[in-house]
């Protein structure tokens, strides 16, 4: 009698999680028409009735190098540049748009993608 009441415990605890302060979770399924925004606090997430998405808040830097450019005088230049990367987080399309692109995605893994597609329009 004991073990059914141990087991909603258990799974209870194990979709109880806590925002760091550099990450935001984006929540949708049951209990939620439109997708919930977390980024402060803890929540509880029910994991086969819901979908989470994780993603990073930080600063991220990256560097592209693009060799043998023409400039407006048709020399050709090797070009250096850096580009910081942020998630706006207080606007939902911003937050929503980053979800959809970058999907669990870590730092390094959304430099790599911003990098090429830079790279691609240079």
């Amino acid at each position: 009698m004991k073990q059914p009441s141990v087991w909603i415990v258990a799974s209870l605890m194990a979709g109880f999680y806590t925002c760091s302060p550099d990450k935001i979770y984006v929540v949708s399924g049951v209990c939620h028409s439109m997708p919930k925004i977390l980024s402060r606090g803890s929540f509880l997430f029910l994991p086969y009735m819901q979908n989470m998405v994780q993603l990073s808040i930080e600063t991220i830097t990256t560097t592209i190098t693009t060799n043998r450019v023409m400039s407006k005088n048709r020399i050709p230049i090797n070009v250096t540049g850096t580009a910081q990367i942020k998630i706006n987080i207080n606007d939902r399309r911003s937050v929503y748009d980053a979800t959809a692109y970058f999907p669990d995605a870590n730092a390094r893994d959304i430099s790599a993608i911003c990098s090429e597609n830079l790279k691609v329009i240079s």
